[in-house]
């Protein structure tokens, strides 16, 4: 077959196409009389609605899937903002009670100091050193504040220990609990009197007291004045534990400090004078 031949073939079915184009065309396009799409068109939009109803449902649930990711980023950012500030909050609230609590401490020294009949000077523990054998403060009061070697020191508590190292700006305070510390105490109801001795640990002993003395757990000991130290009737501690004695053996007394030496933080330096350390004639 020809080359000629072969076009005249093919020219009646271009011209079938390009019909049908033309008419899809002014079907597209035209309108009726009223105004309405034409049938063809209504067919075509038939056709199509589906795809672009599933098109559509794709559409909406990734727009939704975006914007409940942009939704829980904007919550995970709040609930960080949230807990940073609930967290500043605890904080200030924590500040809040320690300054409050602070302020008790200084009120219940303030009482402590306008109620002893001796002068005192307010100090505030800033240093600890303790060991099995060793256990001192360092208060940041010293000696331009008129603190002296071997005053005492005592809490609204009870007595804490007394002053053994001296600086301008500073000192060095013996604890009760020091295994070389020692008072003179009296138990307050048998009224029997002993020596309250450290013992490098977190309680003192008793000693020297006589084993036909009755001594209960829980009773309070009271400084005797015979120390030339503290003056007498400031509250040492109390009886935790009683080993009884005998007729020729003293009682085994373990005391509890009644200032709770662990947690020190604000004191009273006694400034006593040797007619504030004076004994009774009748007790010599």
């Amino acid at each position: 077959m020809s080359v000629v031949e072969s076009g005249k073939n093919r020219a009646p079915i271009v011209l079938v196409i390009f019909f049908l184009v033309q008419l899809l065309s002014m079907s597209w396009y035209g309108r009726t009389k009223d105004g309405r799409p034409n049938l063809l068109l209504s067919w075509v939009l038939t056709a199509v609605y589906p795809v672009q109803k599933a098109g559509g449902g794709v559409g909406s649930i990734a727009s939704g899937i975006w914007g409940g990711y942009i939704d829980l980023r904007g919550a995970k950012e709040e609930n960080i903002k949230l807990r940073a500030e609930n967290d500043q909050l605890r904080q200030d609230l924590f500040k809040v009670k320690e300054e409050l609590a602070a302020n008790h401490r200084a009120a219940n020294i303030l009482d402590l100091q306008e109620s002893l009949p001796y002068k005192s000077v307010a100090a505030k523990v800033i240093a600890r050193s303790g060991n099995e054998f060793f256990n001192k403060i360092i208060i940041d009061k010293g000696r331009l504040a008129g603190i002296k070697l071997h005053q005492p020191v005592i809490t609204p508590a009870g007595i804490v220990g007394r002053v053994v190292g001296l600086g301008p700006f500073a000192a060095q305070v013996q604890l009760l609990t020091d295994n070389y510390a020692g008072v003179g105490g009296q138990l307050s109801e048998s009224r029997a009197y002993g020596e309250v001795k450290g013992v490098g640990k977190v309680f003192c002993e008793m000693r020297n007291v006589s084993g036909l003395e009755a001594v209960k757990e829980g009773e309070a000991i009271i400084t005797t004045g015979l120390d030339g130290i503290y003056p007498k009737g400031l509250l040492v501690g109390y009886v935790q534990e009683v080993g009884l004695g005998s007729g020729a053996k003293s009682h085994r007394i373990v005391v509890r400090p009644a200032a709770g030496l662990d947690g020190l933080e604000q004191v009273l330096v006694l400034e006593l004078s040797e007619q504030d350390l004076q004994i009774d004639e009748t007790i010599k």
